[in-house]
């Protein structure tokens, strides 16, 4: 499980944590509320299935990419 922490770019520039796991899949918090979660869509349901740190790091960049696209997502 990679831990990261992102601050967003625009809106109110709230710092979000992201959990990504070795298998792509990431989860978005606000504090303690969950805001998202997905996984990385080059990783979805591939061939390789094993976990591995690339998936980790793909997880946590679509995550980060998802935070600055929305740019009407609720941060109260």
């Amino acid at each position: 499980m990679v831990n990261t922490r992102y601050t967003r770019t625009t809106g109110l520039q709230l710092t979000y944590d992201i959990s990504a796991n070795e298998r792509g899949t990431y989860s978005v918090w606000l504090g303690d509320k969950e805001m998202m979660r997905g996984e990385d869509s080059l990783t979805a349901r591939g061939k390789r299935c094993e976990p591995n740190k690339r998936k980790a790091a793909g997880a946590t960049h679509e995550a980060q990419r998802e935070i600055e696209r929305l740019s009407a997502m609720s941060e109260c």
